[in-house]
C-alpha cells in the first residue's frame, strides 16, 4: 500500500477507534447492569413491594449509570492515547507523500507504539539520506508553495549553501541571478508557478559565496493521484529542481578547442622551423666565413657580429617552436619533484643578481613526491615559470616556490607578491607567441603547457591586487596513491 492511499485508511482507523472503543466498554458495562437490575427486579417480586426495596432498585440503576459513564471516559482516553500516535503517523505519511522528507515522530505513549514510532523515523532518515545524498547530480526539492525542502550534496556544492540555509527558502532566493540572466530566471519561476514544463540549458547565477556559475535546469513535479476509482485526479504537491554547473564543462570545451589549435599550430609550426633551420644554418656559416676574411681592424667586424647574433636568436626561437610542436620529446624517468623544486630555486638564486628579493622554497614534504616524465622538460617548466614570477615581483618583493600532494596528486605552486596581472590578460598567457614582455618571443608558457599537458597535468592562474600571482602545476603521481576520506 503507497503512502497516500495508508493516509485515509488511517483517518478512517482512527475514527473507528474514537468511537467504537468507548461504546464498547459502555454496552458491556450498561449489559451487565441491565442483567443486575433485572435480577434486583426478579427478587423484588418474590419478596414483595416495600418502601427499602425500591430505593435499592434505584440506587443500583444509578451506579449502574454512573459505572457506565465512567467506563465510557475511560474507553475514550484509551482510544485517544491510541489514536494520538497514529495521527501524527498520518501527518507524517501526508508529509511523506508530498516530498517532505525532514520530519521525525515525538511519541509517547506504549513501548510498542514508541518502538513503531522510532521505526518509522528511522526509515524517514534513510530515506532521506538515500533519496538526496545518493544523487550525483544537484537536486532540491521545493513544497506546494514553492519553498525548499530539502537539497542534495552536489546542489549545496553548487549553490554555496548549507541545507539549513536552503530550506525554507524561495526559489527566487535560491537562484540569484546574474547580471543578464534576471529575465532568464524570473521566467522559469513563472512557469513552476504555473507547473509548466521548464528547460534552461544555460543560465549564469551568483552563488552565496559570490562566485558566478552557470548552471542548466530542468524542473519535474510530484503528482499524487486523488478523486475516485471511475475519476481519478492527479494534485501536485511538490517540485524536483535538477541543475548542473556548466562552468567545468565550458572549462573542458576551452581546453579542447585551445588543444585542438595547439596541435594544428604545432604541425605547422614543426614544418616552418625545420626548412627555416638548414638555410640559416648556411646564412651563418658564410656570416662567420665574411667575418675570417676581414682584417681584424675592419669596422664590418661589428655588422658581422650583428649577424651572428641574429642568426643565434632566430635559433633560439626555432628551437623553442620544435620544443613547442614536440613537448613530449626526451626520456621519461621517476622524479622526485620536492628535489627538483629546490635544485631550480638554489638554481634561479643565481640569476637574481644584486636584487632586493626573497626567493624561497617551501618546506619539502616527508614523503618524496615522485612524477613521471623527462627532468629537462619539468626543470625547463619551473624555471621559466619562476623566472616570471622573479621579473614580475618588485623589489622588496617575496617569491615562493613549494611542492605538496593534494587530492592524489602532485602540486607545485609559484607565488609572488606586488604584482596583479588582469583577467583579459590571464586568459591569454598560454597563447603562443603573446607576451608583455618587449623582448619576449611569447613561448615560453605554452611550451609549459604543453609539456605539463603531455602527462596529463594541469596549470592555473590566480591573481588579485591584494595577495599576488600563483602558478599552480598539478600533475599525476607516479604510483597512485589512495585518498583518505
Amino acid at each position: 500500500m503507497t503512502a497516500g492511499a495508508f493516509v485515509p485508511a488511517a483517518r478512517s482507523t482512527r475514527a473507528q477507534l474514537m468511537v467504537v472503543l468507548p461504546l464498547t466498554v459502555a454496552l458491556l458495562v450498561g449489559a451487565t447492569g441491565y442483567f443486575a437490575v433485572s435480577n434486583m427486579r426478579h427478587v423484588y417480586e418474590v419478596v414483595g413491594p416495600g418502601p427499602l426495596a425500591d430505593d435499592r432498585v434505584a440506587q443500583l440503576a444509578w451506579q449502574i449509570a454512573a459505572i457506565s459513564l465512567i467506563a465510557a471516559v475511560l474507553g475514550f482516553s484509551i482510544a485517544l492515547g491510541v489514536t494520538r500516535p497514529l495521527r501524527q503517523m498520518s501527518r507524517q505519511l501526508e508529509a511523506l507523500a508530498s516530498g517532505d522528507l525532514r520530519g521525525s515522530l515525538q511519541i509517547a505513549s506504549t513501548s510498542e507504539i514508541d518502538s513503531l514510532g522510532g521505526a518509522m523515523n528511522e526509515a524517514i532518515s534513510a530515506l532521506q539520506r538515500y533519496y538526496l545524498q545518493s544523487m550525483t547530480g544537484a537536486v532540491i526539492t521545493l513544497d506546494a508553495d514553492g519553498r525548499v525542502i530539502g537539497s542534495s550534496t552536489a546542489a549545496e556544492a553548487t549553490l554555496g549553501y548549507r541545507e539549513e540555509d536552503l530550506v525554507g527558502r524561495k526559489f527566487s532566493e535560491v537562484f540569484t541571478p546574474a547580471s543578464g540572466s534576471k529575465a532568464a530566471l524570473i521566467a522559469v519561476e513563472n512557469a513552476i508557478a504555473r507547473r509548466q514544463p521548464v528547460a534552461l540549458d544555460d543560465v549564469e547565477i551568483v552563488a552565496a559565496d559570490t562566485r558566478p556559475v552557470r548552471i542548466g535546469i530542468t524542473a519535474s513535479y510530484l503528482q499524487q493521484r486523488s478523486g475516485t476509482a471511475l475519476d481519478p485526479t492527479r494534485d501536485i504537491i511538490g517540485v524536483t529542481i535538477a541543475f548542473k554547473d556548466l562552468n567545468q564543462m565550458h572549462s573542458l570545451r576551452a581546453r579542447l578547442q585551445q588543444a585542438e589549435q595547439l596541435v594544428a599550430l604545432g604541425t605547422v609550426t614543426a614544418g616552418v622551423a625545420h626548412e627555416i633551420r638548414n638555410p640559416l644554418a648556411s646564412i651563418r656559416g658564410l656570416a662567420e666565413l665574411l667575418g675570417r676574411d676581414l682584417p681584424a681592424e675592419d669596422s664590418r667586424h661589428r655588422y658581422v657580429n650583428t649577424m651572428l647574433q641574429s642568426i643565434d636568436r632566430l635559433n633560439r626561437l626555432i628551437e623553442e617552436l620544435l620544443l613547442f610542436s614536440a613537448p613530449q620529446a626526451g626520456e621519461s624517468t621517476d622524479i622526485d619533484l620536492g628535489g627538483l623544486v629546490e635544485e631550480t630555486v638554489s638554481l634561479a638564486r643565481h640569476g637574481l643578481g644584486g636584487r632586493n628579493l626573497t626567493l624561497s622554497a617551501g618546506a619539502r614534504p616527508g614523503a618524496p613526491l615522485v612524477v613521471r616524465g623527462n627532468r629537462d622538460r619539468l626543470q625547463q617548466v619551473l624555471t621559466n615559470i619562476l623566472l616570471n614570477a622573479t621579473q614580475a615581483t618588485p623589489d622588496g618583493g617575496v617569491v615562493t616556490i613549494a611542492a605538496d600532494r593534494r587530492h592524489g596528486s602532485a602540486v607545485v605552486t609559484v607565488h609572488n607578491t606586488g604584482s596583479f596581472i588582469p583577467p583579459d590578460v590571464r586568459r591569454r598567457l598560454f597563447v603562443p607567441f603573446f607576451t608583455t614582455k618587449p623582448s619576449g618571443t611569447g613561448l615560453g608558457l605554452a611550451i609549459a603547457q604543453q609539456i605539463i599537458t603531455a602527462l596529463d597535468g594541469r596549470i592555473e592562474v590566480a591573481s588579485s591586487p591584494e595577495s599576488g600571482t600563483t602558478f599552480t602545476i598539478e600533475m599525476p603521481l607516479a604510483v597512485a596513491e589512495e585518498v583518505l576520506a
